[in-house]
């Protein structure tokens, strides 16, 4: 077997035209997927350079054991979403919502970094896993959620890298929109619970405060807003565990808003009444989860001109 897929299938990667077969990298990624156009030259040319592999069949075993794992992630909605955030939550990265335009369909990256003025991404991948086509000097619009506030700014991409890893960089803003949406913190973070009634329910927990957070459910355990839940959670704190059992309120009813994991509903809830220690357990939770996030991105934007800043503390249900 060549590392290179043969002339012949090399010749078949026309550009403007769908893919006739999926192409991998070496280490077993899907680049882009059978059936999908290959959008310009410069797509073509990556696919020749970095495509190794045309058919899953063909990659090497520890590759098709990684696509074996990933199709047995799907087929279970809470163990693919814990793969995906918390994979991300280990890796302190945080999330990027860029899109064409205000109606276009938006794809997440995550920040890698900032240097010189610009910022490093991972590159935005489609729903089946493949890159999206992404061309330098493309106009985005990218939206980020950090502490309390909502961020909006237009950037162009500067550079598309596939080596070590896909990557894009993208210009920092020259003006941001700014939007205080929150009048508490509240950290992205990882934390499995479990709903003790009616029946014990697995879910996790993808940001918190002291007040509140989102919950992720699989599909099948539905409720409506104004449920009443009782949560249990361990969090550690400080080289101890402290075990919760908060009672919550569904305050807001998201649904399959993750494109990414369409099999996983989301819920805004409200913690009803928390003790006093059970209050600085969650302080002391979310302010230790904000301090690793402390990043040069917040700063970044922060320190933007800001434009149509509107403030909408205290209203809404994610103030909750």
């Amino acid at each position: 077997m060549s590392d290179k897929p043969p002339p012949a299938e090399r010749a078949r990667i026309i550009v403007g035209r769908p893919l006739p077969f999926s192409v991998f990298g070496a280490e077993g990624q899907l680049l882009l997927a059978e059936g999908t156009v290959v959008e310009s030259d410069y797509t073509r040319l990556m696919l020749l350079r970095n495509g190794v592999y045309r058919d899953a069949a063909e990659l090497p075993r520890d590759a098709q054991q990684n696509c074996l794992a990933a199709a047995s992630d799907d087929q279970t909605p809470l163990l693919a979403l814990r793969k995906d955030y918390g994979a991300a939550s280990v890796g302190r990265r945080f999330a990027l919502s860029i899109a064409a335009g205000d109606a276009g369909e938006s794809h997440t990256a995550w920040v890698i970094g900032v240097h010189n003025g610009s910022i490093l991404l991972t590159a935005p991948r489609q729903p089946n896993g493949s890159l999206l086509g992404v061309k330098v000097g493309q106009a985005w619009i990218c939206r980020a959620f950090q502490m309390t506030s909502a961020f909006r700014f237009r950037s162009a991409v500067l550079k598309v890298v596939f080596e070590p890893f896909p990557q894009v960089l993208i210009e920092a803003p020259q003006h941001v929109e700014r939007r205080t949406i929150r009048s508490r913190p509240r950290a992205a973070v990882f934390v499995p619970v479990t709903l003790e009634a009616p029946e014990p329910t697995a879910g996790i927990m993808v940001d918190l405060s002291v007040s509140g957070g989102r919950l992720a459910l699989a599909e099948g355990v539905e409720f409506k807003r104004g449920h009443a839940l009782r949560i249990a959670m361990k969090l550690e704190l400080i080289d101890s565990s402290f075990e919760l059992s908060l009672t919550a309120k569904v305050v807001a009813v998201f649904g399959a808003s993750d494109g990414r994991h369409p099999r996983m509903h989301f819920y805004g809830i409200r913690f009803e009444a928390p003790s006093e220690l059970e209050r600085l357990v969650l302080h002391g939770y979310v302010s230790g989860q904000l301090a690793m996030e402390l990043n040069s991105l917040w700063q970044l934007l922060s320190a933007a001109v800001p434009v149509n800043i509107e403030t909408a503390a205290g209203t809404g249900p994610q103030n909750q």
